[in-house]
Order: structure tokens, then C-alpha cells, then sequence
């Protein structure tokens, strides 16, 4: 009974962050956008059998605030960034698709991972290969390898946060600096 109840309240967690995310996708929580989040949310749950989310067992409220607020910081600086390329000279602003290792193995820090990449203008998750452990990110602007190196350093610098806001048993303590 037990496992069946921690099933349910997960896919409820789940069904709930998809309808948190189709909120901020439209940018508005009225009435009707919230019930069709939950029929969005409820046809991809019947569409595509998505499984139950991640169990989080521990949270480090002020890790989550700061992975929060530096979240807020790159959301706006991408903004400006790509906003001034755009602007500037659109049709010189060039992108690169930048493959990254990454060191945590916890399902849900890298669907945290995932969405906060996604939602920043600029980058885009093209694909994760969860057997190597690595996600190919599409960033922009990048015009040489510093400029990839970089968005390389701020994927990491995002799964480091999350993971020491959401502690994983089998991660590495990345506030100790230790790897896998």
C-alpha cells in the first residue's frame, strides 16, 4: 500500500511541475490556463506513459534559494545577450551545438538541469544520453571555442547548484569538490 501511495503523490509531483512549467510558458495563472495545464499535463502522462518523477528525499532550502536566485541572474543576463546580438547583427550571430558531462545521477537534478537550460534564452537541450551521462546543449551566441567553453562552464556551474540544493545519495558532495 505504501508503494502504491508514493506512486501516486510522485505522479501527482510530477503532473504538478508540468503544469507549473506550462505557466510559466505562457507567462500567466489564470483559470483557463491552469485547467488546460492539467489537461496538457494529463494527455502527456496518457500519450507518452511518462514515468513516475524522481523521490526526493532531501532538500537544502538555502541551496535551493541561492540555485533560485543565480537562475534569475543568467535568465536575465542571457536575456540581454541574446537580445543584443539580436539587435546588433542577427545574421552574424552563430551557435554550437556543445556536448556535456555531467556528474550527477540523479534523475530529478538533471531534469532541474534540463528545464533551467531550456528556459534561459540562448541555450537549448538537443539531447541526453543518460548512459554516458551527457547532454548535447545547443548555445548561443558562440563564435569560437572560448565562447563554447563557457556555456560549457555554465551548464556545470547549473548542475553543481542543483546539486547541492537536492542531494543525491550516489552523487559526489560537490561542495567538497569531490568527483564521481
Amino acid at each position: 500500500m505504501n508503494r502504491v501511495i508514493r506512486k501516486t503523490a510522485s505522479r501527482l509531483a510530477m503532473g504538478a511541475w508540468l503544469v507549473a512549467v506550462w505557466l510559466l510558458l505562457w507567462g500567466r495563472a489564470d483559470g483557463a490556463t491552469v485547467v488546460s495545464g492539467v489537461a496538457v499535463a494529463a494527455a502527456a502522462y496518457g500519450a507518452a506513459r511518462l514515468p513516475a518523477a524522481p523521490v526526493l528525499t532531501r532538500i537544502r532550502p538555502v541551496r535551493l534559494a541561492e540555485a533560485v536566485l543565480e537562475f534569475i541572474a543568467d535568465l536575465l543576463v542571457s536575456s540581454v545577450v541574446v537580445a543584443w546580438h539580436a539587435i546588433r547583427d542577427p545574421a552574424r550571430v552563430r551557435g554550437a551545438l556543445i556536448e556535456v558531462e555531467t556528474r550527477s545521477r540523479s534523475e530529478l537534478v538533471l531534469l532541474a538541469v534540463t528545464l533551467s537550460l531550456t528556459l534561459r534564452p540562448g541555450s537549448v537541450i538537443i539531447d541526453i544520453d543518460t548512459r554516458r551521462s551527457t547532454l548535447l546543449v545547443h548555445g548561443l551566441p558562440v563564435r569560437d571555442r572560448d565562447e563554447a567553453e563557457e556555456v560549457r562552464r555554465r551548464v556545470l556551474g547549473t548542475e553543481r547548484r542543483l546539486m547541492r540544493a537536492l542531494p543525491y545519495a550516489h552523487d559526489a558532495d560537490p561542495a567538497k569538490g569531490e568527483d564521481r
